[in-house]
């Protein structure tokens, strides 16, 4: 998978976040489930990056916060904490370990809109999800003196592989160390190639 530098940070990811985001996970089991933000600009509503997920007893997955606030994972069953809640940073991510005992429980995350994911604990063989795991990173920076996202320098947020471009203005108001002022913003997608590398690409 891959590492997205932050540049910024206050009060949302700034050119940075490895957030995974709805499409294809639901098509197989996850390994990393992500929650990210559904809206950028306040990050008041949050979302997991797949529905649902299985795992035999003892299992670890990877659970990512892909949101501009420190949340708490925990596995539940009938809304009760069945195992230890881990505190992830914003774009960081922890390891989480399923429940011995067989049945079906929730993945709840603490923060935004509190969402939450299915987790059925069997014994029947896991098919691991393809890798790698898809990411959707979203990025903002501090508007140009221009005033036009248009000119956002090529080179800010264009390491490893970064697409240029592709920079919309966004309601944020966290730069200046939080004294306010407008973004630019953007989403970047990573996209599997069929000989089994990747690339990243603006997500419009």
């Amino acid at each position: 998978m891959r590492a997205l530098k932050i540049l910024v940070v206050a009060g949302v990811v700034a050119v940075a976040g490895l957030g995974t985001s709805a499409p294809a996970m639901a098509a197989a089991n996850p390994s990393v489930v992500s929650v990210t933000c559904t809206d950028p600009g306040f990050c008041s509503a949050t979302v997991f990056s797949a529905s649902a997920m299985m795992a035999n007893p003892g299992d670890t997955f990877t659970v990512h916060n892909g949101t501009s606030f420190a949340g708490l994972f925990q596995i539940q069953k009938d809304g009760v904490g069945v195992s230890g809640t881990v505190t992830v940073a914003s774009d960081n991510a922890a390891s989480m370990t399923a429940p011995s005992a067989l049945g079906s429980y929730t993945i709840q995350f603490t923060g935004g809109s509190d969402p939450a994911m299915s987790l059925t604990v069997t014994n029947d063989p896991i098919t691991p999800a393809p890798l790698p795991v898809p990411i959707i990173g979203l990025q903002q920076v501090g508007v140009p003196a221009s005033g036009d996202c248009a000119d956002v320098p090529v080179t800010v947020g264009h390491d490893q592989g970064f697409p240029i471009g592709g920079w919309s203005k966004s309601w944020s108001q966290w730069i200046n160390n939080g004294t306010g002022g407008t973004v630019c913003t953007r989403t970047v997608e990573q996209i599997d190639n069929a000989d089994g590398t990747s690339r990243l690409v603006v997500n419009p």
